[in-house]
């Protein structure tokens, strides 16, 4: 845990789908060219849906060069879709599918055994409320943290768990659904749990916040604008994660200041499922690094880049 006089580091990662292939290989581009390991950089990490399952795997002690092999690999059988499945009746993909790929890559260790500071979101679907899953306990008010017994698969994949694209995951007594409702790009959640949790003034706070591609052709204009014909039925739940992204990296960047980096590379309309644009997306990563490099290597912990 950081010391109540230390400044907090904190790597923030959205949500996206596929498109989280983006930050896994970025990131692995920062573990291989300066020569350290992502968890040993940030104070906390924190993860949004597939900014979920990189933040897991970070913490986890799994290379980045690994889990954009998880998306290389997996993401076609994540997001392949039964004949069978009626979207009307049934959510798009197989939950279980999910699960299984989630137990493939990431080991079976309870929140309490992580050891990076680790904060996951989700959406408490019954009571129309946030939730959110730590691996440590809270300072505020002293409290316990009811949660370090559930699993950290198990927390990813209801961090995972889209409307329509997935079904709800139920833990203990909650049904939870992706993060990416109210924190698709968890800067913000961040930055109250550095105030809150960790006791941190602004000036004490750093953030480097990660993106999934900001779509600047989601919608044209329409002569119909009914749920299928002009909103496009589940594109409204990417346009709904992707404004709420913005607003996150907007209020954040006031609040921090020069204290605030946000990679976020402009993107045509990619659904959160498509499979199509991996290979560009690992090219987009490639000329971030390059260009973001020494902005990075001022939000990441010193001692830990190799000189």
């Amino acid at each position: 845990m950081v010391d109540i006089d230390q400044n907090i580091t904190i790597l923030s990662l959205d949500g996206g789908g596929t498109r989280g292939i983006y930050t896994a290989h970025l990131l692995a581009k920062v573990e291989q060219e300066l020569g350290v390991q992502i968890r040993d950089c940030f104070d906390l990490i924190v993860g949004t849906s597939t900014g979920a399952i990189v933040a897991g795997a970070a913490v986890s002690k799994i290379s980045m060069v690994d889990i954009v092999q998880l998306f290389d690999q997996e993401a076609p059988e994540i997001f392949k879709q039964k004949w069978y499945r009626n979207q009307l009746l049934f959510s798009k993909y197989s939950q279980e599918t999910l699960t299984e790929v989630i137990a493939r890559h990431i080991p079976s260790i309870l929140l309490a055994d992580v050891e990076t500071p680790v904060l996951l979101t989700c959406s408490e679907i019954t009571t129309s409320d946030l939730h959110v899953f730590r691996s440590y306990a809270s300072k505020k008010l002293n409290s316990k943290n009811p949660n370090l017994d559930i699993s950290l698969r198990d927390a990813i994949v209801a961090s995972c768990a889209a409307p329509t694209f997935f079904s709800p995951k139920k833990l203990k007594e909650h049904y939870l659904a992706d993060g990416g409702l109210w924190a698709n790009n968890p800067s913000i959640a961040a930055l109250a749990e550095a105030k809150t949790h960790f006791k941190k003034d602004i000036s004490q706070i750093k953030i480097l916040s990660i993106g999934t591609g900001h779509s600047v052709s989601m919608y044209k204009e329409r002569n119909g604008w009914g749920f299928i014909s002009g909103w496009g039925g589940t594109k409204l739940i990417s346009y709904v994660m992707a404004l709420q992204s913005q607003t996150s990296a907007f209020l954040t960047q006031q609040l921090l200041n020069e204290n605030y980096l946000r990679i976020n590379p402009v993107i045509d309309f990619w659904d959160i499922d498509t499979i199509r644009h991996l290979d560009q997306l690992k090219r987009l990563a490639e000329r971030d690094f390059t260009e973001y490099i020494s902005g990075i290597q001022d939000f990441i912990q010193r001692d830990n880049v190799e000189s």
